[in-house]
């Protein structure tokens, strides 16, 4: 025990010991700086040195972009980044395989082979119906008796077509969608209804017809007139260019001028649109919805 307590008294004192260190000129044996050390000392100043070299090295890591270049270390953008292309990828494999699945089904039809879960939908029908099939329902039965008395009294100004039936019973096509600014007022003069739509917009006849008129007119503008079975005209005006000409056939829904601000009687880009059933004016929107 008295020999460790020695020894260990022998090292702290060879650690304590003073030692001077000189820096001498070679020359002159001039002596140019002195240092009192001890291995103690030493010790402390290399290990607070490898501390402060540990310190620095690791700021310049983790406040540069030399972080990106560890292995196994990576940033909150990076994360962010191989996250988004996760997803990404998900999503991709998803559309691959919804189109795998069109073109297996496209590619079955095209060669005439069907599956099996679908083979009853093209199953021909094993007898044809007979007359005891295509009679009404009770449902169809009670819908029609309702809409024959509902019809019973209806009156529509008294116009009847040369087939003996209103002209409520033809189909018009609406020449143009849009808002109705002005409507028809017979005792002032406006034999019309005036519709405000997007420029450029199609006109589009009424019902089928021949053109009978297609010119210039100072109030109407381009105007163009189509003639329609049962006495029937159709006017259309203030057009900016006429697609058809006098004498061509057109048909319902079919494009035969653009709308425009042409002529003395307008105010903006519209159509006016007139009916004339057997020289009489009559009011389009009592047969037509432009909206």
């Amino acid at each position: 025990m008295a020999k460790e307590v020695r020894a260990r008294g022998q090292v702290l004192k060879k650690l304590r010991s003073k030692y001077r260190l000189l820096l001498i000129n070679d020359r002159t044996f001039e002596e140019r700086f002195s240092i009192r050390l001890s291995r103690l000392n030493v010790i402390l100043l290399f290990l607070g040195l490898f501390t402060l070299h540990g310190l620095f090295v690791a700021a310049l890591i983790v406040l540069t972009p030399l972080k990106r270049y560890i292995p196994g270390y990576t940033d909150q953008a990076m994360k962010f980044n191989a996250y988004r292309s996760a997803q990404l990828a998900d999503s991709l494999q998803q559309v691959l395989t919804v189109r795998d699945l069109y073109i297996d089904n496209l590619r079955d039809v095209l060669s005439g082979t069907v599956k099996a879960d679908s083979a009853n939908l093209f199953r021909k029908v094993a007898t044809p119906p007979g007359a005891a099939d295509l009679l009404p329902g009770e449902a169809d039965s009670v819908l029609r008796e309702r809409i024959r008395r509902e019809e019973q009294y209806a009156v529509n100004e008294g116009i009847t077509s040369a087939r003996g039936g209103d002209l409520a019973g033809l189909i018009f096509f609406p020449p143009i969608r849009g808002l109705a600014t002005s409507t028809f007022e017979q005792r002032e003069g406006h034999y019309g209804v005036d519709i405000v739509t997007k420029a450029n917009e199609a006109v589009k006849a009424t019902l089928d017809g021949t053109v009978v008129f297609a010119s210039w007119t100072s109030d109407g503008g381009h105007v163009l007139q189509v003639q329609h079975r049962n006495d029937l005209v159709s006017v259309y005006k203030h057009n900016s260019v006429l697609l058809r000409k006098a004498g061509d056939k057109v048909k319902a829904g079919e494009a035969i001028a653009i709308v425009g601000n042409s002529g003395e009687l307008t105010t903006g880009p519209h159509l006016h649109f007139e009916l004339w059933y057997k020289g009489e004016p009559v009011d389009p929107m009592a047969y037509m919805v432009f909206k």
